[in-house]
């Protein structure tokens, strides 16, 4: 693989989408390479992506079942995969916040830029001290999102998700929720999670997975999880 020295290595200038992958079938992908699309528009990469390159690839990649990650630069076009781990385990989660605010004035935030590494770096920490993975609060002590997944709350079978606005990735997995199911987008306050009494995260590898707490409150419910993860399960997830 020839990768060009370009502003996407030197300052983090590009994006990348990561796409499940079940029987050599891409799902999502035309979401995928729309969303690609508008953060190339974003950063000024003139840039065609291929379909039928993504299928060749996929179509020469001796797994059937993996994760696809796209990387696209100034001067680049990366298709890598690695093992799907998420087929492994259906865990429920344990989420802590992190001390690290979004800012919702940014940006780059709202895209899935090569600037990437701080929602990694708290993804360890979150690890080294018990929890599997971060949440992220903006300026305001809004809920914003999680390190590498879109949030939920659910309360009296009412579905609530946190507002673009409050400073977070557009989800593909996200988007399909919002289509498939009734959810209210909305300002989550901090001080308001503990009345909710259900939780769950998703993104386009995992699909959705239940939450049993953030911090110290505990979700005791997780109904309406189980009846989206049954869902899912039909398109493969």
């Amino acid at each position: 693989m020839k990768i060009e020295f370009d502003e996407g290595y030197s300052f983090g200038k590009g994006a990348f989408e990561t796409i499940k992958v079940i029987n050599k079938n891409p799902l999502f992908l035309d979401e995928h390479l729309l969303r690609l699309k508008k953060s190339l528009d974003f950063f000024e990469i003139d840039i065609d992506i291929k379909k039928e390159k993504i299928y060749q690839y996929i179509e020469d990649t001796k797994l059937n079942n993996f994760a696809l990650k796209i990387i696209v630069s100034d001067k680049n076009i990366i298709l890598t995969h690695r093992e799907d781990n998420y087929r492994k385990d259906d865990k429920s989660f344990k989420l802590k916040i992190s001390k690290v605010k979004r800012n919702s004035t940014s940006k780059l935030v709202y895209h899935k830029s090569l600037c990437y590494y701080e929602n990694i770096f708290e993804h360890k920490i979150a690890l080294k001290e018990g929890y599997d993975s971060s949440v992220f609060l903006n300026e305001r002590d809004e809920v914003a999102e999680t390190s590498f997944a879109n949030i939920f709350f659910v309360k009296d079978n009412n579905i609530y998700t946190p507002a673009l606005s409050c400073g977070l990735l557009k989800g593909t997995m996200r988007d399909y929720l919002l289509e498939k199911y009734k959810i209210y987008t909305d300002i989550i306050k901090l001080d308001e999670i503990d009345n909710f009494d259900e939780c769950f995260i998703s993104n386009s590898l995992m699909g959705v997975r239940n939450v049993i707490s953030i911090n110290k409150i505990e979700f005791t419910n997780q109904n309406m999880t189980k009846i989206i993860q049954k869902n899912l399960k039909k398109i493969g997830f």
